[in-house]
């Protein structure tokens, strides 16, 4: 509810002018609070992507990415994140959420995440967004969207994480389409007791 409404009321203001560039790191402080806790008394996993998708609604508020973007019909949809946990926030530990668009080219917009306090790293993360026409719901090409709002501006260099990234997906793609092939009897037969399938006790 609370991306929603904040959403809204961005839409609203966003005639007023963004106080950074389009690739310019964007900070927000937070702190752990006790609803944020998991029985290890430490935040819990799940709200750290709660607190990266609040980072990316800041980041596009605070830069011309929701007047651009959305300005020309577009919204962007993550379609892989690789997250990892450095290092334990604790009860009432401040953090600060550092976002920034690394690079971009003709299928995805990378995303870069940290959660940080001083010299502190707690988690970081890469994400791949896709960009999508919000009318037709087709797919767009991020270059030519950045080429439109930096005329000029060439995208810097990919970062290793996010070719990493990359590799690490079509990897995970050609491993988990040959599982699927492989239990798609299990589904043909939903009514057969697969040997393979953990039996209740």
């Amino acid at each position: 509810m609370w991306f929603i409404f904040r959403f809204i009321v961005a839409l609203h203001i966003q005639k007023i002018k963004p106080t950074q560039s389009l690739l310019d790191w964007v900070l927000v402080p937070y702190r752990c609070m006790p609803w944020d806790l998991d029985a290890n008394m430490h935040m819990n996993n799940v709200k750290y992507l709660k607190y990266l998708e609040r980072s990316r609604v800041e980041h596009m508020i605070h830069t011309p990415w929701l007047q651009e973007m959305h300005g020309r019909g577009y919204k962007a949809l993550i379609a892989n994140t690789e997250i990892s946990y450095v290092k334990e926030i604790k009860p009432f530990q401040r953090f600060k959420a550092e976002t920034r668009i690394s690079s971009w080219d003709e299928k995805y917009i990378y995303i870069e995440q940290l959660f940080t306090h001083r010299d502190t790293v707690f988690t970081a993360a890469v994400i791949r967004m896709a960009m999508v026409s919000i009318k037709s719901g087709q797919r767009a090409s991020p270059a030519r969207a950045f080429e439109d709002i930096l005329p000029g501006v060439m995208p810097p260099p990919l970062p290793d994480s996010a070719r990493h990234l990359n590799l690490l997906v079509q990897a995970q793609r050609s491993e988990t389409q040959a599982i699927a092939a492989a239990h798609a009897d299990v589904d043909a037969a939903p009514n057969h007791k697969d040997s393979r399938m953990q039996k209740k006790t």
